[in-house]
């Protein structure tokens, strides 16, 4: 499956996209809201200022994904890989982030707040502007 096939589905009310292979795909700005991407293959995907509010996206890989200015209110990304992610200036808001894995991602200005973190995995976390 590609991204033009993904948005025409959604766009005609699909929103079961477990297991998916979209890596390196551009899902851009895109309204994503309450997608189902558990267990999805998202790695180096374009995610910059897409609305996932909601979103499944538990057990997914997210490694190297940009996901700059992204809406995450409420997603799930439990156990979610987010390895180099570039997250900066996402909306985490109540997002559940339990066991992911953040290692080397780039959190400046994200927004964390109500958000689960318990054994989520942060080793060199990159919070400044220095990159």
């Amino acid at each position: 499956m590609d991204a033009s096939e993904l948005l025409q589905l959604y766009k005609a009310g699909r929103v079961e996209f477990s297991d998916v292979d979209l890596s390196g795909a551009d899902l851009s700005a895109r309204d994503l809201h309450k997608v189902n991407f558990s267990r999805a293959r998202l790695c180096k995907t374009n995610l910059k200022s897409a609305k996932l509010c909601r979103a499944n996206l538990s057990g997914a890989d997210l490694s190297s994904a940009d996901l700059k200015g992204a809406d995450l209110h409420k997603a799930n990304l439990r156990r979610a890989n987010l390895k180099g992610a570039d997250l900066r200036n996402a909306d985490l808001r109540d997002a559940d982030l339990r066991g992911a894995d953040l290692s080397r991602a780039y959190l400046q200005d994200a927004v964390f707040q109500g958000a689960k973190m318990q054994n989520a995995i942060m080793q060199n976390v990159i919070w400044d502007r220095r990159f």
